[in-house]
């Protein structure tokens, strides 16, 4: 059996009650930590479960899933993962080859960034589509996002913005103003007011509501989200204004 479990969105103390029995009752345990940022200790992790776990990468997850798939066919297979195993569409398509090749599935569920930048005080049901601003690598540049904030912004909507997991929040902000100073649509500018999210779920979390500019100055560490406002109602506006 296949066990896609979630590490919640800080450290070892947001994973659940049956996350923990399921881990124990495990042949083998892996963490996937490469898919975001992850502010827990593995060893204080391993003494709560009370078995080894093993860290494994982007390959063995992707390209080579077919072992783990194997591997669950034989014995119980735990994967962990950061916030919610369905958060990344990877996880999906590992649940969707284990059903091919015949293997159960159990999704245990944890806390997630998805719901908790409603702290922030804007309404989850005013969100639009998601976005990851991807960090630029040589010539490949990805530009794809923009569009998406573009139709999230026409529509009134709020948009999340996840950073690559290298990237910080004046990073995302320097990618997203040299898209904007050459596309030109209006939805960053340097007055513009943003929202950012740090270290949520953490004591250490922090959230600024502000301009870009004033936000670009300051240091937020990782993980970290920036949320592009929508049309705001009274609530929200009221709510932002007293961060």
């Amino acid at each position: 059996m296949l066990y896609l479990i979630g590490l919640g969105i800080w450290d070892e103390g947001d994973i659940s009650l049956r996350g923990i029995e399921s881990c124990r009752k495990a042949d083998r345990l892996y963490a996937e930590l490469y898919t975001s940022v992850w502010g827990g200790d593995l060893r204080k992790l391993e003494k709560l479960i009370r078995k080894k776990i093993r860290v494994i990468g982007r390959r063995d997850l992707e390209e080579w899933s077919a072992r783990l798939v194997r591997e669950a066919k034989r014995r119980n297979v735990v994967v962990l993962v950061p916030g919610d195993p369905l958060s990344a569409t990877t996880h999906s398509g590992l649940i969707d080859e284990a059903r091919k090749e015949g293997v159960r599935v159990e999704v245990v569920h944890s806390s997630s960034v998805f719901t908790a930048v409603a702290e922030t005080g804007l309404n989850l049901y005013n969100f639009g589509k998601t976005v990851t601003v991807v960090a630029p690598a040589g010539k490949y540049r990805p530009e794809s996002f923009y569009s998406t904030i573009v139709e999230n912004r026409a529509r009134g909507m709020h948009t999340l913005l996840l950073l690559d997991i290298r990237m910080s929040v004046q990073e995302g902000l320097g990618v997203l103003m040299d898209i904007e100073r050459r596309k030109n649509q209006r939805v960053l500018r340097p007055r513009g007011r943003i929202v950012v999210a740090s270290s949520m779920g953490s004591p250490k979390r922090v959230i600024r509501y502000g301009t870009v500019t004033e936000l670009s100055g300051e240091d937020f560490p990782p993980p970290a989200v920036i949320i592009i406002p929508g049309r705001l109602n009274f609530f929200e506006k009221e709510f932002l204004e007293k961060l």
